[in-house]
């Protein structure tokens, strides 16, 4: 099984990490690999954009789960792990096998 479902199903928790540590920088890395750096926008800067007429109205945990799942399209398999950082703290580490993973 692929660490997807398992970092999908913590989105709640993930967003509570991010906020807290504030960073706006957001670095996925499939194996090892950074394959998307994302700048992450604030509950605030969401509600903004949600004002605007036509704009669709996102949360945090909408909006993450819409920039990882455009990743996961990319690297479906990943063979070890996904992790995602904050700038560069981590806030999860998921890997392939054995435990699910942990969030760090």
């Amino acid at each position: 099984m692929t660490p997807w479902p398992a970092l999908f199903s913590r989105l709640p928790q993930l967003v509570e990490k991010l906020e807290a540590i504030a960073h706006p920088l957001l670095t996925v890395e499939v194996d090892g690999e950074a394959v998307a750096r994302l700048v992450r926008p604030s509950r605030a800067e969401l509600e903004a954009h949600a004002r605007r007429a036509g704009m669709p109205t996102l949360t945090p945990e909408g909006w993450l789960r819409e920039a990882l799942g455009r990743v996961r399209d990319y690297y479906p398999e990943p063979r070890e792990q996904v992790a995602l950082y904050a700038g560069s703290q981590p806030v999860a580490v998921l890997r392939r096998r054995g435990v699910v993973g942990h969030a760090a």
